[in-house]
């Protein structure tokens, strides 16, 4: 899957579980919240080292739940279907700002002319839907420049 990240058009392992088991990609799973929840502390109460997946999260999801493994998760994927929905800007803002997350953060869904507010607020990719390429979408990084509070080196 190619996806843009930190300006560039780049192939991703990193997809979202479709629950089709793949043999040896156990570690390239991004997996709903529920599901991350129900895996990984039952992993580390089992004294096992917890296979961190990455997480997908919904606009309305509480960062809190990510506990201790917040900043040990390699990809924080937020839904952005309603690109219109506040909340996605604002989760991307916290786990910058509050939680000092370095990871990826990938925007998923209803991206395309919105690219530079979001990188401006915490993402740094960005999945497109099905038949956007992430070509057309470049010129959207320069689109509005306006020095957002957040720039990620604060």
């Amino acid at each position: 899957m190619r996806i843009i990240k930190n300006r560039k058009i780049v192939r991703t392992e990193w997809l979202p579980d479709t629950g089709a088991a793949e043999p040896g990609r156990a570690h390239r799973r991004i997996l709903a919240l529920d599901e991350w929840l129900e895996a990984v502390p039952a992993q580390a109460s089992n004294g096992q080292v917890p296979d961190l997946s990455g997480v997908l999260l919904e606009p309305g999801d509480d960062l809190e739940a990510l506990g201790e493994w917040i900043g040990d998760i390699p990809v924080i994927a937020i839904n952005a279907e309603n690109f219109a929905d506040g909340r996605i800007y604002s989760l991307a803002f916290e786990l910058r700002r509050f939680y000092r997350y370095q990871g990826e953060i990938r925007g998923i869904g209803a991206i395309f002319d919105n690219l530079s507010m979001m990188e401006q607020c915490g993402f740094d990719a960005f999945a497109l839907k099905p038949g956007l390429a992430p070509e057309e979408a470049m010129p959207y990084f320069t689109e509005i420049e306006s020095g957002y509070p957040f720039v990620g080196n604060q």
